[in-house]
């Protein structure tokens, strides 16, 4: 596909085939994909240890998930996939991968100023000592927090969106880090419906997952973090199929076109 080529608009029913598809992907390698996750999980763990190297892992995040969609490439094709192929990111497109999350990086940042800006000292108030605020203070916060909630919405929303699909716009169609932004973003408006239903079943897995590890005993935040990574394989490889229905492979007469699944 051409870097300047635009998305194609697809029904809406294909939201619930991305999810379909992305599952037989996980199938053909389940083993595999479990490593990944456990990997990738270590990985994004680590940020725990100090501002820096969360920092740092929120940059190279994106190079981790090229590593991602390689495999998804290769389980397409119905090839073996080496563990190292996580890393594969790195010996590729690093810098395009790395900024974004550079550019996603500093926009969250921004947004966090934003919040502790319009919040002031009763923000900060709010969050340690909560049973000191006035019923006026409470009402003041409201007011201030609804006008930084609707920011970071107006802003975050769309950043969230242009990131979907960037690191695999970078992978596949070798697009540099802000263009594969905007490929993302455009994508993702041109079938606001699919992704609407796509994302609705991915919320609605979630939260059977949510469910099903509350009742085994889980702690909330637990159960939370649990399912996500649960269902970490089924995001990233329903992400690579989309993107592929959504910006479908030119065939060539030196490569054929992947596998298609059944």
């Amino acid at each position: 596909m051409s870097p300047n080529a635009a998305p194609r608009r697809v029904p809406i029913g294909n939201g619930w085939q991305w999810i379909v598809r992305g599952w037989r992907l996980v199938a053909r390698k389940p083993l595999t994909w479990l490593m990944f996750t456990l990997v990738t999980w270590a990985i994004v763990s680590a940020g725990a240890i100090h501002p820096v190297v969360f920092a740092a892992i929120a940059v190279f995040l994106p190079v981790i998930l090229a590593g991602w969609t390689k495999a998804c490439v290769e389980a397409e094709a119905g090839r073996s996939i080496p563990v190292t192929m996580l890393f594969s990111g790195f010996r590729g497109p690093v810098r395009n991968l790395a900024s974004i999350g550079g550019i996603n990086l500093m926009v969250n940042m921004a947004l966090m100023l934003v919040l502790f800006a319009l919040g002031g000292d009763l923000f900060t108030t709010a969050m340690s000592k909560p049973e000191t605020l006035t019923p006026d203070q409470a009402i003041e916060l409201r007011d201030r927090m609804s006008v930084a909630m609707i920011i970071i919405v107006a802003i975050g929303l769309p950043m969230a969106l242009a990131v979907w699909f960037a690191p695999v716009a970078v992978v596949l169609d070798g697009q540099r880090g802000p263009a594969a932004l905007l490929t993302s973003l455009r994508a993702i408006v041109r079938n606001a419906l699919p992704f609407a239903l796509y994302t609705a079943v991915l919320i609605g897995l979630a939260t059977v997952a949510f469910a099903l590890f509350s009742a085994l005993g889980l702690p909330r935040i637990t159960a939370m973090e649990v399912a996500f990574w649960a269902l970490m394989p089924l995001m990233v490889t329903s992400v690579y199929v989309s993107y592929r229905d959504i910006h479908p492979a030119e065939p060539t007469e030196e490569s054929a076109a992947p596998e298609e699944l059944p």
